[in-house]
C-alpha cells in the first residue's frame, strides 16, 4: 500500500494540497513565529533553501510511508500551515498524523478540520488506527486532537525534543477507524 501522490482534499474551508515553490515565503515566515519556534523542532534552522527543498522535494518523497499536504484556506489563498500522515506502516495499519498552523491561520477550528478530512482520507486507504503525539504543554494542540474524536491514550516520557535540545514527554492520542467521527464536507481530487 501507499498514499496517492498529488491529490488533494477539500473542506468547506480548506484546500489540503501538495506543496508548492510558492509556499516557500509563507514557510519560512510561519516559522518565525514565538509558537513555532516553541514547539517545532524544525523551525529555528528554517531558511529559504531549506524551505525550498521541503516544498518541492522533501514533501513529496515517500508516498509509501507519509502524506503531506499543504492548508490552504480558501478564503486566503495562501499556505497556512501543514498536515500529513507519517511513519506508515501498513502490516499494522496504523500512522502518525502531525501537523502545524501559522499565526495568520489560528483560531478559527482550521486545524481541527483538517485533522478530520486526512484522518479520513488515512482511513479509505486502509489504516485502522492513527496516532497523535503532542508535547506536553502544548495544550492548543491537545485540544485539536479531543476536538477531532482522538482518545488520550498514554504520556510517552521524554520520548520528544524541543527546539534547543530539552526532552519532552508526549501525550499519545490515537483515533480507531471505527470510532471516527464523521469529517461532512470531505472530498477527494
Amino acid at each position: 500500500m501507499m498514499f496517492d501522490r498529488g491529490i488533494t482534499l477539500t473542506t468547506r474551508r480548506l484546500l489540503l494540497r501538495p506543496f508548492a515553490e510558492r509556499d516557500v515565503p509563507d514557510l519560512v515566515e510561519a516559522a518565525r513565529d514565538p509558537q513555532m519556534l516553541r514547539w517545532m523542532l524544525w523551525a529555528p534552522q528554517e531558511n529559504v533553501r531549506r524551505a525550498r527543498e521541503f516544498c518541492t522535494k522533501t514533501a513529496h518523497d515517500d508516498p509509501e510511508h507519509k502524506i503531506t499536504f499543504a492548508i490552504e484556506p480558501l478564503a486566503e489563498h495562501r499556505c497556512g500551515g501543514s498536515i500529513g500522515l507519517q511513519r506508515a506502516d501498513w502490516t499494522f495499519g496504523r500512522a502518525e498524523i502531525g501537523y502545524w498552523l501559522a499565526p495568520w491561520a489560528r483560531g478559527r477550528g482550521l486545524v481541527t478540520e483538517a485533522v478530520r478530512a486526512v484522518t479520513a482520507y488515512g482511513f479509505g486507504k486502509g489504516l485502522h488506527r492513527i496516532e497523535l503525539l503532542v508535547s506536553v504543554g502544548n495544550d492548543a494542540s491537545c485540544r485539536v486532537a479531543e476536538r477531532a474524536g482522538f482518545q488520550r491514550e498514554c504520556v510517552l516520557r521524554e520520548a520528544g525534543v524541543l527546539p534547543g535540545g530539552a526532552r519532552t514527554d508526549l501525550v499519545m492520542f490515537a483515533l480507531l477507524k471505527s470510532a471516527q467521527p464523521d469529517a461532512p464536507g470531505a472530498a477527494i481530487a
